[in-house]
């Protein structure tokens, strides 16, 4: 079982002291702070954009990072150079798009498995960041989820635990709410995510990957369309698990036969204010 989080002495005494006496928590109330800082982290990204928009709004601020490189050169050979690596950006990410129509890819086994079912209209484009990768997830496509992939070895989380990601993350967009499950091969409790009261059409969950993927992982949701959105895949996808694939592999008992992954860093850590 993973241990408790000492954050919780500080910001979730009282949850956990209710929850010990068997008492349900009151849920923490989201804030006009919270909603502004989750509306930061969506960035320049907003709701029910289609995925051509997206692709444009990336393709502009990969314009505007090549744009004063390509002023400031003046060999011409090298302008085209920096000229063709921007398309080649920019590219990359219209290539990323993934339709979630049934087909096996790769990202069935992956840090995202438990963020997408197939046949229920649902697709995603990958953006590498500078410090991140934002996977930008679509239904129907309109723009509904981000999940934002934090390296656990970055120079500001390196050595660092879970608890000290959600004590900085906390920091910034409020007290957060802790998440339990259960584990498949015995009645001990394990945390699940930190999850914030919605804010806005905001819904915001911290997720701990830096086990199997090395990775602290931030899921923006909007809160508007999860209830629609879960009933279209109990519908088209039934079947689907909100499992990872790889836990379950390694948490799943054994068996008689067989042998038994721009900048949010610098917000989030004070560094840098938009």
């Amino acid at each position: 079982m993973r241990r408790v989080f000492v954050l919780a002495v500080l910001l979730l005494s009282a949850a956990t002291a209710h929850a010990k006496k068997g008492h349900a928590a009151a849920a923490p109330k989201g804030t006009a702070q919270s909603a502004r800082a989750m509306g930061e982290l969506a960035g320049k990204f907003k709701w029910g954009m289609t995925h051509d928009e997206v692709i444009k709004v990336i393709g502009d601020s990969i314009h505007e990072k090549y744009v004063d490189q390509i002023k400031k050169e003046v060999d011409v050979y090298r302008q085209d150079l920096l000229r063709k690596q921007e398309k080649e950006d920019v590219d990359k990410v219209r290539q990323s798009l993934v339709k979630f129509d049934g087909q096996k890819s790769g990202w069935d086994t992956s840090l995202v498995d438990k963020e997408f079912a197939q046949r229920n209209d649902e697709s995603m484009l990958v953006l590498w960041e500078k410090d991140q990768r934002r996977f930008l997830f679509f239904w129907n496509d309109k723009l509904y989820k981000q999940y934002i992939a934090f390296n656990a070895e970055h120079p500001v989380f390196a050595g660092k635990t879970f608890d000290d990601f959600a004590k900085l993350i906390q920091n910034r967009y409020g007290q957060a709410e802790m998440k339990m499950a259960t584990m498949r091969t015995k009645d001990d409790v394990t945390l699940d995510h930190l999850e914030w009261p919605p804010s806005g059409d905001f819904t915001l969950w911290a997720i701990d990957q830096s086990s199997f993927y090395g990775n602290f992982c931030l899921k923006l949701m909007q809160t508007s369309v999860l209830a629609s959105l879960e009933r279209g895949r109990l519908e088209h996808s039934p079947k689907t698990s909100n499992r990872n694939a790889i836990i379950d592999a390694v948490t799943a008992p054994e068996q008689v036969k067989g042998d038994a992954n721009d900048d949010i860093v610098d917000r989030i850590t004070g560094k840098k204010s938009k």
